[in-house]
């Protein structure tokens, strides 16, 4: 069983949003989970932030921020230019220059869950917001994906922090307490369960499987994905091949470390996996996604 993703052009994003396809192991051998994503630099050492904030505009806001019937009803069956900038304004409503940050985080966690694992957004939390200036709280995604006939729930958790040390420490504290209140992001599922191609049968079997009262093991279906986007300047260079051996040295130890806090906090490693994405400056990031979408105070 298949569930279906809600972003219709992967391959573009992808073409934007890369990764470098390798598999890291901790000191002891034992594999870990782990995705490396980057944006394309040019010969002034620049990521393509443009060319992706392009693509937030041109549909990843929308569909992070609204549930997919909610995006189908208001792009009906033309999907013409006027209902998707109506759509896009919308939804930039939704957040404020003091939420932006965060947002951006989550968004691209949402990005890379829904194109590169096909796990698609299963609530829209941040459409459920009344104050635009307010976050969102719990996990930041709720996605979810059959992996051999078994429901896998994704509890995400994004940070943005120019320190990664700082940002996987936060995020290891943040899982840990999602998974010990996953009963909180399973009412809202429950209440506002919501993806492409969803059938009533397919509700009513995600509902039972999800539903403690019938299900003993639910902990054992949670995995959650961590985004870090951290400040990395000197790894970030126009030569594709010298960016991949500056930036896979860095992660190799970033991923040895984000692990290693997260089995003494007793999650374990094999229900998680790392999502990296290094920026010359975060703050200098949401300054241009904050100018370049106008996200109003």
């Amino acid at each position: 069983m298949t569930l279906a993703t809600q972003l219709k052009n992967a391959d573009d994003i992808k073409n934007i949003l890369k990764n470098i396809p390798i598999d890291f192991e901790l000191e002891d051998g034992r594999k870990v989970n782990s995705l490396l994503v980057y944006l394309p630099c040019y010969t002034d050492n620049q990521s393509s932030h443009k060319e992706f904030f392009e693509c937030v505009r041109e549909g990843i806001l929308y569909n992070y921020v609204f549930s997919c019937t909610e995006v189908e009803k208001k792009l009906g069956v033309d999907n013409n230019d006027v209902k998707k900038e109506a759509l896009f304004q919308k939804a930039l409503r939704k957040i404020s220059q003091q939420t932006a940050k965060g947002e951006l985080g989550e968004m691209i966690l949402f990005t890379i869950l829904d194109v590169y694992l096909c796990a698609p957004k299963l609530l829209s939390k941040v459409a459920m917001k009344t104050n635009a200036r307010m976050p969102v709280y719990g996990a930041d995604a709720v996605h979810g994906q059959f992996i051999d006939g078994e429901l896998r729930l994704y509890l995400g958790e994004s940070k943005l922090h120019a320190s990664y040390s700082n940002a996987s420490t936060d995020a290891v504290h943040s899982i840990s307490n999602a998974r010990g209140d996953y009963q909180t992001e399973l009412d809202l599922i429950d209440s506002h369960l919501d993806f492409p191609n969803l059938s009533e049968d397919l509700v009513d079997e995600i509902l039972a499987i999800l539903n403690p009262y019938e299900t003993t093991n639910i902990i054992d279906k949670i995995h959650s994905p961590c985004f870090i986007g951290f400040t990395k300047p000197e790894i970030l260079l126009s030569i594709e091949s010298e960016y991949h051996k500056k930036y896979l040295e860095v992660a190799d130890s970033y991923i040895k470390s984000f692990y290693s806090k997260a089995e003494r906090k007793g999650l374990d490693i094999n229900s998680l996996t790392l999502l990296l994405l290094p920026f010359k400056c975060v703050q200098e990031l949401t300054e241009e996604f904050i100018s370049y979408l106008g996200i109003s105070e």
